[in-house]
């Protein structure tokens, strides 16, 4: 009975768009990263910039952790 009723709960969820979000490394920040292209290479291979799970870039341009920029 369990297993119909978690099916009927995954059905639902996927009809409704809803999917499991998948299993990434742990949560990083800028401060975990020594470099800028340390951090966007991370970023864009985690979603960057379609999805930000990791939070790398605050004001959504597409470039991770700007303050380790060196100009």
């Amino acid at each position: 009975m369990k297993t119909k009723a978690f099916a009927a709960a995954a059905t639902a969820a996927l009809a409704l768009g809803i999917a499991a979000q998948p299993v990434t490394a742990a949560d990083k920040d800028c401060s975990d990263f020594s470099t800028w292209r340390a951090a966007q290479k991370f970023y864009k291979r985690h979603g960057g910039p379609r999805r930000d799970p990791h939070r790398l870039d605050g004001d959504d341009d597409g470039i991770a952790c700007e303050a380790l920029r060196r100009y």
